[in-house]
């Protein structure tokens, strides 16, 4: 299949200018990592998966244009530049659990030193149902996850949840929309900048019950776009971006960055 045969419904040109969003709002909250990082969303016609395209950064991604269509092997359907060496993260998610459509892995400063920590991350402040809880750690590389085995191993580690800490490495998280997956990554990065802090401050503290947040949580399956303040809260985080690029500030190109001859 080649570029020609893939014609954007205007549904789905919307979702990828919203997965565009927010690769830039994931910039805006500290996940940004040079040019790494990045974002999925299943196609809705099964035909695989839009990826962010390689060698720009979360802040860098415009619109339809920055995403490549592979298929679960890694196959390039359509859209210019590379993909990624970790597309396995996203396609064994993906297949593993049929409720994700979105996924993301990125690197965010807090979350990717907790992930050096052994035992569960504690949670300190108990919030909205986009904060996971109990995340799993995955330990079997601390290197790329750039085969379908890696994948599918850190696929099954997830579980669950909708949010994994990688060892020495970074996250990944998902959920059922975009908006899912990009505020749990917010509320596990600080979560684990909460868990640092503290832990650090030598002073004694309390957690709280984890087993009343599980089932509260529904195991960590409580993710809704119909929970009150939930889709506010993503509608707070588009405004701070908007005044953002609006400052012209140095984290967003002032332009489109050029998809290079492959």
């Amino acid at each position: 299949m080649d570029d020609a045969a893939i014609r954007l419904s205007n549904s789905l040109r919307a979702e990828l200018d919203d997965l565009a969003r927010g690769c830039r709002i994931l910039e805006l909250e500290g996940h940004g990592d040079r040019v790494v990082g990045h974002m999925a969303l299943r196609d809705p016609d099964g035909r695989g998966f839009w990826m962010k395209r390689a060698g720009i950064g979360l802040g860098e991604v415009y619109d339809a244009r920055d995403f490549v269509l592979l298929d679960f092997d890694g196959n390039q359907l359509a859209g210019a530049g590379r993909s990624h060496n970790e597309w396995p993260i996203h396609a064994e998610i993906l297949k593993r659990r049929p409720d994700i459509n979105a996924t993301l892995h990125t690197h965010p400063f807090w979350a990717s030193l907790y992930s050096a920590c052994e035992g569960p991350l504690p949670t300190v402040v108990p919030r909205a149902t986009t904060q996971p809880v109990l995340p799993p750690r995955w330990e079997d590389s601390a290197g790329l996850v750039d085969t379908p085995e890696m994948g599918r191993s850190l696929a099954e580690k997830m579980g669950d949840h909708y949010a994994v800490l990688l060892r020495n490495h970074g996250i990944a998280a998902g959920g059922p929309t975009i908006m899912d997956a990009v505020l749990v990554a917010i509320a596990l990065d600080k979560m684990c900048r909460e868990a640092l802090t503290i832990a650090g401050s030598g002073l004694k503290y309390t957690s709280p019950d984890e087993t009343a947040l599980l089932m509260k949580m529904e195991s960590g399956r409580a993710l809704s776009a119909e929970i009150v303040g939930h889709r506010t809260l993503w509608d707070y985080f588009c405004r701070k971006l908007a005044r953002a690029e609006a400052r012209g500030d140095p984290e967003f190109a002032a332009s489109p960055v050029p998809i290079p001859s492959r």
